[in-house]
C-alpha cells in the first residue's frame, strides 16, 4: 500500500473532509513520499525529535495529530524548513489529524483516556466549536485522590488533581481543553478530566464544586495514534510503532 493509498482510507475512516477544526490546521495527508508503507511511526507532534525518531526505525510514514502546518501561510525556511528538508531527504511522509483524531468514538484520543479509566455509560460531551468532542461517564465510587494516581500510572504523566472527594461521574476532554469545566459544571459532573489548562480553572472548578484533574496535554493525547496504529496493522497488516518524545505539559 503506498501512501495515497493510505491517506485516502484514512479521510475516510476520520472523517477528515466533514469535521470542522480550527483555522488553520491541515487534517490529512501533509507530505507524499514515494513507495510502500511498511512501517509507520505514531506521533502526538511533528518535531525535530520525532522526525529523528522515524530515521532511526525506519519509518516510511508519520501518523501525528498535531502536524507541520498552524500558522497559514508560511515561507519554507529556517527550522520548518530543516524538518521539511529531512523528511523529504529520508523519503518519510506526514498525514496528520486533529480534532478528527480528538472526537473519533473508535479510536480518537478521548475514546482512549475513557476506556484507560474504565469509563461507563458514555455520552458525547464537551462542546468545542459546536462539536462534543469528548464523553462523560460513570465509574465505581473513587476518591479524587485514587483517580489521580491510577492516571499518572497509566499515562506516566504527572498529574494535578484540584479538589477532594469521591468520584462517580467524569467528563473528559484530552488535550487543553479547560474551559470545558464549564461545561461539566453545568452537568453536575463530580469530576473532569483533561490535559492542560490555567490559574482561573482553579477557581472555576473548586467554585463549581467539580474536580478538575489536569493530566497532560502530551499524555493525553497519546492514545489516539496508538490506537489507528494498531487499528492498521489489524487491517492491513501495516507495522507501526510510537515514538515517545514527552513534552512534560
Amino acid at each position: 500500500m503506498d501512501i495515497l493509498q493510505l491517506s485516502h482510507y484514512l479521510d475516510n475512516l476520520l472523517e477528515i473532509n466533514s469535521i470542522r477544526d480550527a483555522p488553520h490546521a491541515l487534517n490529512g495527508l501533509q507530505i507524499q513520499n514515494q513507495g510502500e508503507i511498511k512501517k509507520i511511526g505514531l506521533a502526538v507532534d511533528l518535531c525535530q525529535a520525532t522526525i529523528e525518531l522515524a530515521v532511526e526505525k525506519q519509518c516510511q510514514m508519520l501518523f501525528v495529530h498535531h502536524g507541520a502546518f498552524w500558522s497559514g501561510l508560511q515561507p519554507i525556511r529556517g527550522k520548518h524548513y530543516e524538518k521539511l528538508s529531512a523528511m523529504m531527504q529520508a523519503n518519510i511522509g506526514l498525514y496528520s489529524a486533529h480534532i478528527p483524531l480528538d472526537l473519533h468514538p473508535a479510536y480518537g484520543n478521548n475514546r482512549a483516556l475513557a476506556d484507560l479509566i474504565g469509563l461507563e455509560n458514555l455520552e458525547s460531551f464537551g462542546e468545542y466549536d459546536g462539536i462534543k468532542i469528548g464523553f462523560k461517564g460513570s465509574l465505581p465510587a473513587i476518591s479524587s485522590e485514587k483517580l489521580g494516581q491510577v492516571l499518572e500510572q497509566k499515562l506516566d504523566s504527572q498529574v494535578k488533581v484540584i479538589g477532594k472527594g469521591d468520584v462517580k461521574t467524569v467528563g473528559l476532554v484530552t488535550g487543553g481543553a479547560a474551559d470545558i469545566v464549564r461545561q461539566a459544571i453545568q452537568e453536575g459532573l463530580d469530576c473532569y478530566i483533561t490535559g492542560e489548562g490555567a490559574n482561573h480553572h482553579f477557581h472555576e472548578a473548586t467554585e463549581g464544586n467539580c474536580i478538575l484533574i489536569f493530566a497532560g496535554h502530551y499524555a493525553t493525547e497519546t492514545g489516539g495514534v496508538k490506537s489507528v496504529g494498531k487499528h492498521l496493522k489489524e487491517k492491513f497488516d501495516i507495522d507501526s510503532e510510537f515514538l515517545h518524545y514527552p513534552t512534560g505539559l
